[in-house]
């Protein structure tokens, strides 16, 4: 695997404390990587076209069920997923002129200590930081992940109904990252050389890295490309390139792009 810098992608978003990052499609065709802010930013977002050309921000609706802390944000089935740290999940579609719209309010990932008692709450119970879904036609059990910071794990999820909730029966994979270091997880866009991959990434207190995780063994591969100073966010898109975006408790963010090409699932575990 090989990966190489973009130098012609805007390193600097004008968007406070990004914490989470995925690739999308607000129109058909028209692909764009949408970042998120996270708490006391009220659901301030940036979009960029993959295709090129100025970022616009956005602001997602929020309803008062779960606080603004949204740590993870998967996409799925033409649906964005958005995850609180206190376990939250609401959902939003494209409107016809291109924005997006809350369809399904929040609502918890599960009884705790699945989600925190008070889902307005911030950086309680497992303290989620990401949220990475499969493309919605997988036949996987684990529709996606969960990552929790507080434990340095990644719990699995399913689809019950139209609504995503943690598999109480699957054990979830717990990585070798330091503490309190876990600090996104994705898969890579539906359609690209890196749908079947699982990724993480980690913040200063884990070295500010990503890896490849094998689901079987939860074995960590460095990906070897230049990280953050803080990394908060991750995502792959559908031409296999490599996003990273830094929390710096700033009014921007920092971000990185770089081509990768030679994505691979880690070989499976000998019978």
């Amino acid at each position: 695997m090989s990966c190489t810098p973009d130098p012609a992608y805007p390193g600097m978003w004008q968007l406070p404390e990004a914490s989470a990052a995925v690739e999308l499609e607000l129109r058909p065709g028209e692909r764009s990587i949408l970042a998120l802010a996270d708490s006391g930013n009220h659901g301030e977002a940036m979009i960029w076209p993959i295709q090129g050309g100025p970022t616009r921000a956005v602001r997602l609706e929020l309803d008062p069920l779960a606080s603004d802390d949204i740590e993870g944000a998967a996409w799925a089935g033409g649906h964005l997923y958005t995850l609180t740290s206190s376990g939250a999940v609401r959902r939003y579609t494209p409107s016809p002129n291109g924005d997006l719209v809350r369809d399904r309010s929040a609502y918890a990932l599960g009884p705790p200590p699945q989600a925190c008692d008070d889902l307005r709450a911030v950086n309680c119970g497992r303290n989620y930081e990401g949220l990475c879904l499969r493309p919605a036609t997988t036949t996987a059990r684990c529709a996606g992940y969960a990552a929790s910071k507080a434990k340095g794990t990644l719990y699995c999820v399913v689809y019950r109904g139209d609504a995503l909730a943690i598999d109480t029966i699957k054990p979830p994979i717990t990585l070798g990252v330091p503490p309190n270091a876990l600090s996104d997880c994705a898969f890579g866009a539906a359609g690209g050389p890196a749908e079947d991959v699982l990724l993480v990434t980690t913040n200063i207190y884990g070295g500010s890295t990503t890896y490849v995780v094998d689901e079987a063994t939860s074995a960590l591969a460095v990906v070897d490309v230049a990280g953050l100073p803080n990394n908060e966010a991750v995502a792959v898109d559908r031409d296999g390139a490599l996003y990273q975006f830094m929390d710096g408790d700033m009014r921007v963010s920092p971000t990185y792009r770089a081509s990768c090409h030679g994505w691979s699932l880690p070989p499976l575990p000998g019978p």
